[in-house]
């Protein structure tokens, strides 16, 4: 009986040893890596929405355009960590005219003759994100939705105010009332591989938003924006 019982024993021991070693390969075969690294040049465009402007100041259509180099660096097949440099250009539609003086810097609306009034902002972002794949990744060529997420931050390296007066196109720096820095949360769906048959530019591509946490203007009046950038970005 004792030598049974040893026997089932050893035999439990086996069976269990060997699904731990199945389960381990499963695992470390999942969490392979599908390729060291891939770079991408980028390109990006959309619409505009500022959040906060005061009800006194017409606002029209704005908008956004991104230009850089984005890296992917897979930790398995489902996941990577994707990091990317961007130089963009925000450019909004606002119908106000900047009053700066060494007292007080103020927004009121455009006087009679003043037109086309347009902030543009020029900044270089550097952004951090996850990646996470719908479904195995198992090369760069696999067909693939995936939802990307992370922080953008970004160092604004001029801002001007833009507008046409006597048939003449004025320009004011702003840098005076103009945040230097940007801090952003980005949320994105993207394809890639051959899932597009009709629209191939699709097939490496990322949609969604991007929310900034600051205003772009910091003069009295205006400095409760708060910019969402709806983008559509073409990765190469």
């Amino acid at each position: 009986m004792k030598t049974q019982t040893i026997k089932k024993n050893l035999l439990s021991i086996l069976i269990l040893l060997a699904t731990f070693n199945v389960e381990a390969q499963e695992m470390r075969k999942n969490s392979k890596k599908p390729y060291k690294s891939q770079t991408y040049f980028s390109f990006g465009a959309g619409v505009s929405f500022l959040q906060g402007v005061s009800e006194n100041f017409y606002q029209d259509s704005h908008s956004n355009v991104q230009i850089g180099l984005m890296k992917e660096l897979p930790f398995n097949k489902r996941l990577s960590f994707i990091t990317g440099l961007e130089l963009e250009r925000l450019t909004y539609n606002l119908d106000f005219y900047p009053v700066l003086d060494e007292n007080r810097n103020n927004f009121i609306q455009a006087p009679d003759g003043i037109k086309y009034t347009r902030v543009f902002q020029n900044s270089l972002n550097l952004s951090a994100q996850t990646r996470i794949y719908f479904r195995e990744n198992s090369s760069k060529q696999t067909s693939n939705i995936f939802l990307q997420t992370g922080l953008r931050g970004g160092y604004n390296f001029s801002t001007t105010f833009g507008y046409r007066e006597n048939n003449e196109n004025q320009t004011i720096n702003l840098s005076e009332v103009a945040s230097p820095l940007n801090l952003q949360a980005e949320l994105m769906i993207g394809f890639k591989g051959d899932y597009f048959k009709k629209l191939e530019i699709l097939n490496a591509s990322t949609f969604g938003l991007t929310y900034q946490f600051n205003s772009p203007l910091t003069a009295g009046n205006v400095d409760n924006i708060r910019p969402i950038n709806l983008t559509w970005r073409f990765l190469f």
